[in-house]
């Protein structure tokens, strides 16, 4: 098999044999997904700042 037919047999398994979600559910996943993103950094940073004002108070102390 060439890369040619490669390239065609590829286009036509895509556009004939896949099954494709909506475009409202691939909306609300990504929605879905971009939330949880910011909720998880912002609760990283938040154990970020708990961690590093932890220790700048330890470190005072010497």
């Amino acid at each position: 098999m060439n890369f040619i037919q490669y390239i065609k047999d590829s286009f036509d398994e895509l556009s004939n044999h896949m099954t494709w979600i909506s475009k409202e559910d691939a909306q609300k996943t990504t929605v879905t997904v971009a939330v949880f993103t910011i909720v998880f950094a912002l609760a990283v940073a938040g154990i970020d700042y708990v961690f590093q004002t932890g220790l700048d108070n330890f470190f005072k102390l010497f």
